[in-house]
């Protein structure tokens, strides 16, 4: 788990995190990586590697949240269902850039018949070094909901009534689970009731302390109010605002759950959650606002989770959100590479330069990256001595304990 000065747990379900001094915090939402670290996988995962390591080193962000389907225990496409060794090793590679992040479960990432439950794979995504995650409250269904409250430098020390720092910001995590009834073929889960109302109860009695405080909400399923938002903007209706991005998906396809959820509704109503972000759809990017809420698909990793996907990178990238110290927000796309419509003229010779500036990418992020495995094992052996110099000191420490015994 994290540690640092700009951060503290302050109960099973809460984190606060200290806001940079004189500019905004930066976020990094990054989803769908489908990193399988299996025998069939290792090209697609060193691409998808070398695009994270381009996009982090890019942005240089303050905090990296994971919206899902990190890992891919799957084992026709990966060729392991073991997800306690995936997790292990993307903890390891994101612990490289000393970057702290966070994250939510997706369906995939305890795929059915993989080694660990969510349960099991949450105590792993809490050994991170720089990794933040909660199980959250035992009573609310679900493994993963929980608050990370971004805190003024000048409220850092200032704890209110309530016990929490005042906050600006609260970003909330929740886990929109797998499948409906626990089986692929019974389509996708939601956010339970219980979540909602807890989510929607918490956020409330910190609104008393906090009365301007905002909040963004992180899960891995769309709600179907993406796709509600999404018709009516097609429709012409001006209470749709639209931002960048747009449906890619085969048929203009929405994974969204067909069970009954009202979360989108309950925020509305509580006004507190001024943005929502999930993945899931890799092909979708859109961001729009329906009803003051801003919906926005956070741009996928994946190279491997559908069939082709590697050869396309309009997708790819990641979502970058601002907050400011006085609550306000924005969030613009972060492309791997250039982003193009295929109506544009030229387009072939477009595709050249896009190729182009990959090639280039991936041969400074493959530089990158080998730095950093450099430094990751320097840090390493520093470890290693440290640790056997306590050893020494021990043993010298109880060898001078017997002497003075004998005495």
């Amino acid at each position: 788990m994290y540690r640092s000065e700009n951060f503290r747990i302050v109960d099973r379900e809460t984190f606060e995190m200290r806001m940079p001094e004189g500019r905004p915090m930066k976020i990094l939402q990054m989803t769908d990586l489908h990193l399988g670290f299996g025998l069939i996988r290792k090209q697609s995962d060193r691409k998808a590697m070398e695009a994270i390591t381009t996009i982090v080193e890019r942005t240089k962000p303050d905090l990296i949240v994971f919206t899902g389907d990190t890992i891919y225990p799957f084992l026709l496409r990966t060729g392991t269902m073991n997800n306690k060794k995936q997790a292990e090793k993307f903890l390891e590679f994101m612990d490289m850039f000393r970057v702290p992040y966070t994250l939510v479960m997706g369906n995939h990432d305890t795929e059915i018949g993989s080694r660990l439950n969510r349960t099991e794979l949450g105590k792993v995504f809490r050994k991170g070094e720089y990794s933040i995650f909660a199980h959250g409250p035992k009573n609310v269904f679900g493994v993963g909901n929980f608050f990370i409250h971004l805190v003024r430098a000048e409220d850092w020390n200032k704890p209110q009534s309530n016990g929490y720092c005042r906050t600006p910001m609260v970003l909330t995590l929740l886990d929109s689970n797998m499948y409906g009834e626990g089986w692929f073929f019974t389509g996708f889960d939601r956010i339970h009731e219980d979540q909602t109302k807890w989510c929607m109860d918490r956020l409330d009695w910190l609104k008393e302390y906090n009365p301007d405080m905002k909040a963004m909400a992180f899960f891995h399923i769309p709600l179907k109010e993406y796709r509600t938002a999404y018709e009516k903007m097609k429709l012409g209706d001006s209470s749709v605002r639209y931002h960048f991005g747009s449906i890619a998906e085969k048929e203009e396809k929405f994974g969204i759950s067909r069970y009954k959820d009202t979360f989108f509704e309950r925020a509305h109503r509580n006004g507190t959650i001024v943005g929502m972000f999930c993945g899931h759809d890799h092909l979708n990017t859109l961001s729009l606002t329906y009803r003051g809420i801003r919906l926005t698909y956070g741009m996928s990793i994946d190279y491997g989770g559908y069939s082709g996907i590697k050869k396309k990178q309009r997708q790819r990238g990641g979502t970058l959100i601002t907050v400011d110290t006085n609550g306000k927000w924005d969030v613009k796309p972060e492309p791997l590479t250039f982003v193009v419509s295929p109506k544009i003229m030229g387009l072939k010779d477009f595709a050249a330069r896009v190729q182009e500036e990959i090639a280039i990418q991936s041969r400074n992020a493959s530089k990158r990256l080998a730095e950093l495995e450099e430094e990751r094992e320097e840090r390493k052996r520093l470890q290693r001595e440290e640790a056997e110099k306590r050893r020494e000191r021990r043993a010298e420490h109880r060898m001078q304990m017997r002497k003075d015994r004998k005495k």
